[in-house]
């Protein structure tokens, strides 16, 4: 059927089927209380017979402009997508309807949809069951509404924190991110509801040179292959139905016409069956290589990519092919793959009644869940309720600041701060102060903020950063933030930071506040690891929430109070100075000196570390301490232990596996996590936990970069964290 359609296309039409030119917004505006379709969708739809893809019809944030009053709502959205839909078949050939494309990083970016923590938060949770729910919570709000892809930031890797975007990674480390994108895929594509994922960005942007957005990747092939790949090869696996390319070059070759990348390695290699759609007007930045449009365009199809974002390059496809510089069956490979996609999502049936989810339960789950306890001293948490407490810092009642970029506009009714979640638990109501903001050098009403502080039994501190864009700034053509002086955005697309300190006078707050009550829980909201030295020395208990969403002071005053057990682990290394980056846990050692003269050496935290209210050991580790090459590929590498809870209480801990290889034909990882399980166990008992690694977990890329499994010693690491962990020896043999 799809080739057929395609035989009879004219170029025009399978131009049009491979563009997502228009900004959603521009395709409706609302008067009174219907909406309308504007001239400029009619218009594109007439040029091109059809479209490909529509992007962000029910975004509604700071860049697109569209609020409460200008956009969709959430019950309205169906409506709208179904009249737009309605339009184009009426009004093409084919009757092909476009696929409605929306972002779902952390929740669909639309009014009132709920909103998650952001990637780096659920990534502390370990938790990949979880993950995959709140993926098919994400995927039925969009298939309620019409939707079709749900663009989804699962690939980019964190390996320098000064990146503004670090909230959109899981972890530093390849084999956890993988585990996660799998869950967020499987989530996503559970249904039969119309939705596919798009999982972006293909690939090493979490490798950008001085953390600089978009920059390029200075990574060789090995880099790409140990760190970078493996989450594309797993939601290759998972079947997800697109990929984004991304903004970076790695080795002077721009992702977007890297060959190799998104055609050989991708589609051959992993044997991806979706298609490949572009960045915001990336296409257009290729004309920085060559201002020849027509030769870039071509180049980029030719790649393989199949669908464009907002440029004007694939505009020019037509004239592209009457040049010469493109054959049509080249562009009908394309116009295949968008049109399959379309057919698979069931875009040419009768669309289905799927009604709009609750998400409440689950906001409250992750926001529990994320909470990472990094320091508790002498026990002063949990907190008792009938404590006089001070609530204090730029986080602490500042709904926007808890919920990470590329989150809609909000009000401020639907979200629940760290004030008012510790107000509905106490015997007292909680004194509050702003003391400062997140940037500003300059302290806000600094004597009545101490009068408070000294007035409480315990002051909670809540420090961090902020990814809120607001109606006011100024933003690129692709939605990233122009950098403007005064902004307290710090955190987010294009906010980049040169240093990792707490920014404007929040250390410096700290420090006062110590002065007067030295009681003090800091609570960390933030997009980003921070250098937090100061915070360990003057706080008596930390607790790292990232961006915990929507429930997220509901989530952070359970723990505080002990209502609910922190799990979280940390998935990236504290580091102790920017100077000492990269920090992440599974570097390279060739015999050089790590250490610096004038710095402690390794993280400030480690890798895998978090505190629990309960006590754990393990207890009983049994592996084999030989195994054979078939053997490992036949059956796995089974570890069972016993994990104990020594306390009175009932909580979660986070076993992790690591490998260290003794014999090698390349020069390997320190150590590299290659298995890991979250499991309760109850108050003052046991809990058995098999974790079975198999023959991909040992292999490497040797000196041919073939990816196998050498025979020889290797050291598997059971352990809480990259440093606290018991060794065994087991030999990887050839034969039996």
């Amino acid at each position: 059927m799809i080739e057929k359609i395609v035989e009879q296309m004219t170029i025009k039409e399978k131009v049009g089927q491979l563009n997502q030119h228009l900004y959603g917004w521009q395709c409706y505006q609302k008067v009174d209380d219907h909406y309308e379709l504007t001239d400029t969708f009619k218009n594109h739809v007439k040029e091109f017979g059809g479209v490909g893809a529509i992007y962000g019809i029910m975004r509604a944030d700071a860049w697109s402009k569209i609020d409460k009053d200008n956009g969709i709502s959430r019950e309205d959205s169906f409506k709208v997508i179904t009249m737009i839909q309605e339009y184009i078949k009426d009004h093409s050939r084919f009757k092909i309807p476009a696929l409605i494309s929306e972002e779902c990083v952390h929740g669909h970016m639309a009014l009132k949809s709920a909103v998650f923590p952001t990637q780096l938060a659920m990534g502390m949770t370990w938790d990949v069951d979880l993950m995959e729910r709140v993926s098919q919570n994400v995927s039925q709000e969009l298939a309620a509404k019409g939707g079709n892809l749900a663009l989804f930031t699962g690939f980019d890797v964190l390996r320098d924190p000064r990146w503004g975007r670090s909230e959109e990674c899981f972890s530093e480390d390849s084999f956890l991110t993988s585990q996660m994108v799998k869950a967020a895929v499987t989530g996503f594509q559970k249904e039969d509801n119309g939705v596919g994922v798009v999982v972006k960005h293909l690939c090493g942007q979490g490798a950008s040179v001085g953390g600089h957005n978009s920059d390029a990747a200075n990574i060789g092939m090995r880099e790409l292959r140990e760190i970078h790949l493996p989450p594309v090869q797993s939601a290759s696996k998972a079947q997800a139905k697109a990929v984004m390319a991304a903004y970076n070059e790695i080795d002077g070759i721009p992702c977007h016409v890297n060959k190799n990348l998104l055609s050989d390695i991708l589609r051959k290699e992993y044997g991806f069956k979706g298609i490949v759609m572009a960045d915001g007007c990336a296409l257009d930045r290729l004309l920085l290589m060559n201002n020849n449009p027509l030769l870039m365009a071509s180049k980029a199809l030719k790649a393989g990519v199949d669908l464009s974002l907002w440029d004007q390059v694939y505009l020019k496809l037509e004239e592209a092919i009457k040049q010469g510089y493109l054959q049509e069956k080249e562009l009908d490979e394309a116009v295949i793959r968008v049109l399959k996609l379309k057919e698979k999502l069931g875009l040419f049936n009768d669309s289905k009644n799927i009604s709009l989810p609750e998400s409440g339960d689950l906001l409250l789950e992750c926001a529990r869940e994320c909470q990472t306890l990094l320091k508790n001293e002498n026990d002063i948490l949990p907190l008792s309720k009938d404590k006089k407490i001070a609530v204090i810092g730029p986080n602490a009642n500042n709904y926007l600041n808890q919920l990470g970029d590329y989150t809609a506009y909000q009000e401020e009714k639907d979200i629940v701060t760290v004030l008012q979640g510790i107000a509905k638990k106490t015997k007292y109501k909680p004194a509050y102060a702003l003391g400062c903001t997140t940037r500003l050098k300059q302290f806000e009403n600094l004597d009545e903020t101490l009068k408070i502080a000294k007035e409480a039994d315990v002051v909670v501190l809540v420090l961090g950063g902020n990814s809120t864009r607001l109606y006011e700034n100024a933003f690129e053509n692709n939605g990233a933030l122009k950098i403007q002086e005064h902004n307290e955005m710090n955190c987010g697309e294009n906010i980049d930071l040169a240093s990792l300190e707490l920014e404007g006078y929040q250390n410096k707050l700290l420090k006062e506040v110590s002065k007067v009550n030295p009681n003090i829980v800091t609570v960390l909201i933030q997009g980003r690891p921070h250098v937090i030295d100061q915070v360990l020395k003057y706080s008596k208990a930390v607790l790292a929430s990232f961006y915990p969403g929507a429930r997220g002071g509901d989530g952070i005053s359970d723990v505080l109070f002990g209502d609910y057990n922190p799990s979280g682990h940390l998935t990236v290394s504290l580091p102790r100075h920017v100077g000492a980056l990269p920090c992440y846990y599974n570097h390279k050692y060739n015999g050089a000196q790590k250490d610096y003269v004038d710095l402690a050496p390794g993280p400030l935290l480690p890798f895998g570390y978090g505190l629990s209210y309960s006590d754990f050991v393990y207890k009983n580790i049994n592996m084999p301490s030989k195994i054979s090459l078939q053997q490992l590929k036949k059956e796995g590498f089974t570890i069972s232990l016993d994990v104990c809870n020594l306390s009175n209480n009932d909580g979660k801990d986070v076993v992790q596996v690591y490998l260290k290889h003794l014999n090698a034909s390349i020069v390997v990882r320190v150590l590299e996590l290659k298995g890991f399980k979250k499991v309760f166990v109850p108050k003052s008992s046991k809990t058995n936990v098999e974790i079975t690694l198999t023959y991909e977990d040992f292999a490497l890329w040797d000196e041919f970069m073939n990816f196998t499994v050498e025979p020889g010693e290797v050291l598997v690491c059971v352990g809480q964290d990259s440093q606290n962990y018991q060794e065994f020896k087991v030999v990887v043999s050839k034969e039996l």
